[in-house]
């Protein structure tokens, strides 16, 4: 469960081991505010018979008793007693807890309700939680937390505190109150003593409020119900601020549409600079510059305020020194912002960490789309400094040797490798070995020309023509020099990187079809990649592979060599629309929307492994174990695909929405309703006749129109 800065993971009966360190617990700027919570009843934990969180913020636990024996020595019968718990977030963690006598007789119940708290930063939580990375990096993170002080107890009204002072001179407290209150407190324990009449209800309701140096989060309605519906009214209005897309498939609309804008609402961060999709739960809920930009560029066409406030955010902590530790440099986007004591303390460098190579010119890119989308002019007055400062570290410390291209090298302290495959084996040569560095990754070079290309668009547009062909020239420079040093003929395909000896890293990987999302790859050539992509080797049904299946260093159940993302799939997908590829692009979207609604809850994780599908047996795709489910950019796939088959581009110009779907066989509708593009809000609905694609609604600032291929 997630709300706002605020995350909560517990076990499936929603307890808290208490006396055992372990990933659980209620999170608040990446500290462990509460590990333990345990409900006891006559001295046992209830048995779980149902639970749902579905609404990602609110959930409801059904559970009853064992079999025990009451002091009295009756036994109280198992399923006797219903114990229902109900809870959500807003300033802390609310909960009621109802206990229902169901036998014909009284019973006396003891109840007990203890907590806990470590107080430890995510990243040590993480370092004991996390096996199977490399040993190295997470010793550096063990250090325990603990040396400003021990956890202190103390009874307060209503309740009691917990709280440590911290090493970095930060007091954090955890309030638990109780109404009614207590019976008694007993060290960490909250004693009830009650004596039930048949079918009688005893009802607690507990607040959980974390807080440092006494501020938290903004403050809720003290009572339950009230505080609940101010929670429900302000995702309510969220919701209705965002575009509703309905199709002709009932089963698309209720499970993967509606979970898709539920788990980005829940993924969002409300700063002060606008909402910010934070990255996924329960490791990355905090601000991700990459996943940040690609995510606000998926929901354009669903929420552009969502890029307002990313790129607002990113802007305020962009670049200004230069730390080898942090890997800031001027003018350079951050990779991870943390805000817990270890980041304060500088014993992580993630205050921010600026260690990627493509969040740089994504925020020029993206800051160039959302004002083709939006129109608007303050912002583009506001950002574009930051924007141009962006591809001045992309032309200058981005691309030290001069070549032409961005490049990362071992300058870093944390990520060997600094794109999106960020995991230190996605870059190898034919003999498994790990690539030479620095490398220039195919991705990045086609996000610095989309950036130069965009930004020059805006440039004409108001009337700064010089500038415009400044950038249009560097772009065409740019996609000429890429186009002779990364095509491999052979295999019809873009290589994925150039090595530190300025060689071709010969991988087939679906990096190359980003090139076509970002549009430097010829119109030709554009074809051939695609084409690839959708080869056996790298379509698995569900989606396209990290890496073909033919290369050696293959392996479907990695992170990067050969497992699909949905995300990098929706890029591919809206890659292959513009440059006319629609029947290709909706075959990755078929595939991706069959793969999400086969999840529990159609919640597509943030990867799954890359084994052909398997029609026979009709079975989903194989979990990454340690996948993040929800993810902001695999939530944010849904919406780019819907954009991808509706064929939606902004024209500012005119101001107009070009659209240019297609509806595969098995979708036969696709209506929006509320749709924020320019000035306007606009709802059409695109439908399969007897004579073709109809596309109704929006007066005359809709434009049904077929696009020309990239060129």
């Amino acid at each position: 469960m997630k709300e706002d800065a605020l995350v909560l993971v517990t076990e499936d009966d929603g307890s808290l081991p208490v006396g055992t360190a372990t990933r659980l617990g209620l999170y608040y700027h990446d500290t462990q505010f509460l590990s333990g919570f345990a409900l006891r009843i006559n001295g046992t934990a209830p048995i779980l018979l149902s639970s749902n969180t579905e609404q990602n913020y609110v959930g409801a636990f059904q559970l009853t008793n064992a079999a025990t024996t009451l002091p009295a020595g009756t036994m109280l019968p198992a399923q006797s007693v219903s114990i229902r718990r109900t809870r959500f977030l807003a300033d802390g963690w609310r909960e009621r807890i109802g206990i229902l006598n169901c036998n014909a007789k009284p019973v006396t119940l003891h109840v007990e309700l203890e907590v806990d708290a470590t107080f430890l930063d995510m990243f040590a939580v993480r370092a004991a939680a996390v096996t199977g990375n490399d040993p190295a990096y997470w010793d550096r993170y063990r250090t325990h937390p603990r040396v400003g002080s021990e956890v202190q107890c103390e009874s307060i009204d209503g309740g009691l505190r917990l709280s440590r002072l911290g090493r970095d001179g930060v007091r954090r407290t955890t309030d638990v109150t109780t109404h009614p209150a207590a019976d008694a407190n007993l060290g960490r324990t909250l004693v009830y003593e009650r004596s039930l009449a048949p079918q009688a209800l005893f009802t607690v309701e507990l607040s959980v409020v974390p807080r440092e140096d006494g501020a938290g989060q903004e403050p809720s309605p003290a009572g339950f119900d009230e505080a609940l519906d101010a929670l429900n009214a302000r995702y309510r209005r969220f919701l209705r601020s965002c575009t509703r897309y309905t199709t002709s498939s009932e089963s698309l609309d209720d499970t993967l549409i509606a979970r898709s804008a539920l788990d980005l609402r829940a993924l969002v961060d409300f700063e002060d600079t606008g909402p910010f999709l934070t990255a996924g739960i329960p490791w990355y809920a905090v601000p991700f510059g990459r996943d940040g930009l690609i995510a606000a560029y998926q929901t354009l066409g669903w929420n552009p305020d969502l890029a307002r406030g990313t790129l607002r955010l990113l802007a305020r902590y962009q670049g200004k020194a230069t730390d080898a530790y942090t890997d800031e440099e001027p003018g350079k986007i951050f990779h991870e912002l943390r805000r817990g004591e270890l980041a304060r303390l500088g014993e992580i460098p993630h205050r921010p960490y600026y260690g990627t190579v493509d969040a740089t010119p994504l925020f020029a890119l993206v800051f160039a789309e959302s004002v083709k989308w939006t129109a608007d002019r303050a912002l583009w007055r506001e950002l574009l400094p930051a924007a141009e400062r962006a591809l001045t570290w992309c032309d200058t410390l981005g691309d030290l040797d001069g070549d032409g291209y961005v490049e990362y090298g071992s300058r870093g302290t944390e990520l060997r490798n600094q794109g999106w495959k960020d995991s230190a084996a996605s870059l190898c040569g034919t003999d498994g070995r790990w690539t030479s560095l620095p490398a220039a990754l195919v991705e990045v070079q086609a996000y610095v020309y989309a950036a130069k290309q965009g930004l020059a668009d805006l440039y004409a547009a108001d009337g700064d023509l010089a500038r415009a062909d400044v950038l249009r020239g560097q772009a065409r420079e740019l996609r000429e020099q890429f186009e002779r040093d990364f095509w491999m003929e052979g295999e019809s395909c873009y290589a994925q990187a150039l090595d530190g000896s300025k060689q071709q890293v010969p991988a087939v990987t679906s990096n190359a079809g980003h090139a076509l999302w970002a549009g430097i790859a010829s119109p030709e050539r554009g074809r051939r990649v695609a084409a690839r992509l959708l080869s056996p080797d790298m379509f698995t049904g569900w989606g396209i592979r990290t890496l073909s299946s033919e290369y050696p260093t293959y392996n479907p159940m990695s992170y990067h060599n050969g497992s699909v993302w949905p995300h990098d799939n929706s890029l591919i997908a809206q890659g292959f629309a513009r440059y006319g590829l629609r029947d290709e692009a909706a075959a990755i979207v078929e595939g991706l929307f069959e793969a999400g609604k086969r999840y529990p809850d159609a919640r597509v994780p943030e990867l799954f492994c890359g084994f052909a599908r398997d029609l026979r047996f009709s079975s989903r795709p194989a979990d990454y174990l340690v996948s993040c489910i929800p993810q902001a950019w695999s939530a944010g796939m849904s919406f780019l695909c819907l954009r991808a088959l509706l064929g939606m581009e902004p024209d500012l110009e005119r101001r107009r929405l070009v659209v240019d779907p297609v509806l595969p066989s098995w979708l036969s509708r696709i209506g929006v309703e509320d749709l924020e593009v320019h000035d306007a809000n606009l709802s059409f609905s695109v439908r399969r006749g007897a004579k073709g694609i109809l596309v109704t609604g929006g007066g005359d600032r809709i434009e049904h129109r077929v696009r020309a291929a990239a060129s």
